[in-house]
């Protein structure tokens, strides 16, 4: 008793052929997308650690100074000089507008440079809370081009005694 099927109605060679390609093709498109979610993934927690350091290393720096000091640059490098504006309320976090005085702007390596050539901008804004004690916010932010989204930065807060 051996029935043969007429009519059979399965996939052709052919079609199954076609639809592997259409999945390879869909398939590299999610490979391509996933490339780049890793690379930007990498770039934008990269940035976002050394903001952070950079951010930690200002904090120092103002923290360092005596509560009084109203003469220390910092926005150079050691020794600092005696004709900057050291814990004299003032600066502000404005990204777009940055405080004279108050900014200074790294490299990649984390040196400072001008603000043409500068890969983070570090700004701080000093308050007075009352007459012995201080609030300092610093905020770094990456100067590097990210088309999609904010650039990574990070804000300390701390407060100052003498």
């Amino acid at each position: 008793m051996i029935r043969t099927l007429k009519n059979e109605n399965g996939m052709t060679l052919v079609e199954v052929m076609i639809a592997i390609v259409i999945l390879l093709v869909g398939l590299l498109a999610m490979a391509q997308v996933m490339a780049f979610s890793v690379i930007a993934s990498k770039s934008y927690g990269r940035d976002s650690g050394k903001s952070t350091a950079y951010a930690r290393d200002k904090m120092e720096e103002l923290t360092g100074l005596g509560f009084a000091d109203t003469t220390t640059n910092v926005t150079v490098n050691a020794p600092y000089p005696a004709n900057g504006t050291g814990l004299s309320a003032g600066g502000n976090i404005n990204p777009s507008a940055p405080a004279n005085g108050y900014v200074d702007y790294l490299n990649l390596d984390g040196s400072r440079t001008t603000a043409g050539s500068a890969a983070y901008t570090r700004q701080w804004q000093i308050s007075s809370v009352s007459a012995s004690l201080k609030t300092i916010m610093v905020l770094v932010t990456s100067n590097r081009s990210f088309r999609y989204g904010t650039p990574p930065s990070t804000t300390l807060v701390t407060m100052k005694a003498p």
